[in-house]
């Protein structure tokens, strides 16, 4: 297992450990379009990854970890999602954070979507993961 695939299991298993997300269906993997039926949803990617050669020899890593909550609501959906963004920083976090391992909230953003019947909102929470591992060995 790589270490970006370990982040994600770390991420998925905090979030459904997290009562405010047990009725949603996790994503194995994020597609951009998600059906009605299917919501509530939540996903967990790492999106993008830079690297950097630090001194030793060894590369710092920025892994790019997004987790992406998609769901149905009502006047009120803003504030669901609020509410799932405090959720996912204090799950996440306490998953991934450590001295060697730090992994901070970078940012948010929502997309509210009314068409149709169905008002249905989207939330990407961001976070930075540093590590420092060897040189690549080619």
């Amino acid at each position: 297992m790589t270490w970006r695939a370990g982040y994600r299991s770390a991420a998925r298993a905090a979030l459904a450990a997290v009562p405010r997300f047990a009725d949603m269906t996790v994503l194995a993997t994020w597609s951009g379009s998600v059906d009605p039926e299917t919501l509530p949803v939540l996903g967990v990617v790492t999106a993008s990854e830079q690297q950097q050669p630090t001194s030793g020899g060894r590369f710092e890593h920025d892994t790019l970890l997004q987790i992406i909550v998609k769901r149905q609501g009502g006047d009120d959906l803003e504030d669901e999602l609020d509410a799932d963004d405090a959720a996912i920083i204090q799950a996440v976090m306490g998953a991934i954070y450590t001295r060697e391992t730090p992994c901070l909230p970078t940012d948010m953003s929502q997309m509210l979507n009314g068409e149709g019947r169905q008002r249905i909102g989207t939330l990407v929470r961001s976070f930075k993961i540093t590590s420092w591992r060897a040189a690549p060995v080619y």
